[in-house]
């Protein structure tokens, strides 16, 4: 049967085991529920931000081999330019630490010149910064995202999704909102730009592949997260200059915003 248990917090009332196993049971087992059908990737948060010698990733929800991992405070990784790609990993342990009190799981924020991912890692994201260079995420547009000197690239990046991964926000969100000022006239184009840009609707891997295959020239099929990208990169170009919006112009910067 179906059942809620309702705590109650009364002056005097004798704090009973039933009582903490049924907030156990309910913070632990909607958040299973809730994300049962999710890939192991990050499903919110993480934002990024970049000082001198320093980024951070921001609080986030993570999912990895069943369990949903919450990080509720700012993680801090220092950097040093090498001039090749380092990622910035969360590295999942793979052994719980127990204790009388605890079971606990964790995953740890760190940086690592070896790309490729092992079984127990997700990627935040990567980057290539030049000596003397200046590490940044304040991107001009959207072909900007992914460069491979000198800025915070998102492509890579491990985000979960139904049934099968998902895509970076930043990239969906950040397509979207330079394609609605170009008077769009495909219904593709916009029943896409509008999903993306609903609130909770970042669309599945499925979806963002037939967007691609709507335009015909661009090959369809599944695709890595990169080739995602890049397709979405050779559609907005398009949808610029059939707009008469060619090049860059005078686009404002912005920030990653991964909610």
């Amino acid at each position: 049967m179906f059942n809620i248990v309702y705590p109650m917090f009364e002056r005097g009332r004798i704090m009973k085991k039933e009582l903490l196993l049924a907030l156990r049971d309910y913070s632990f087992g909607f958040a299973q529920l809730q994300y049962a059908n999710l890939t192991d990737g990050i499903i919110a948060g993480c934002d990024i931000s970049v000082t001198d010698k320093r980024l951070t990733v921001g609080p986030g929800i993570a999912k990895f081999n069943r369990f949903i991992y919450m990080m509720t405070e700012p993680q801090h990784v220092y950097y040093e330019p090498n001039e090749q790609f380092t990622s910035v990993k969360i590295r999942f342990s793979t052994t719980a630490a127990a204790t009388t009190d605890f079971v606990k799981y964790s995953g740890n924020i760190l940086l690592d010149e070896q790309i490729s991912l092992r079984e127990n890692e997700l990627e935040v994201c990567r980057f290539k910064l030049k000596r003397g260079s200046r590490l940044r995420n304040d991107y001009t547009g959207f072909e900007d995202i992914q460069t491979e000197f000198d800025t915070v690239n998102l492509a890579d990046a491990t985000w979960s999704g139904p049934d099968r991964p998902g895509i970076c926000n930043v990239i969906l969100k950040s397509f979207a909102k330079e394609s609605i000022p170009c008077f769009l006239t495909d219904p593709w184009d916009i029943s896409f730009c509008n999903q993306v840009l609903t609130a909770g609707g970042i669309p599945h891997r499925s979806v963002i592949e037939a967007y691609i295959a709507s335009h015909k020239t661009i090959a369809a099929g599944e695709k890595s997260n990169v080739q995602i990208y890049e397709d979405l990169n050779r559609i907005l170009v398009r949808i610029k200059e059939n707009s008469g919006i060619k090049g860059p112009g005078n686009r404002k910067k912005f920030s990653i915003e991964m909610n």
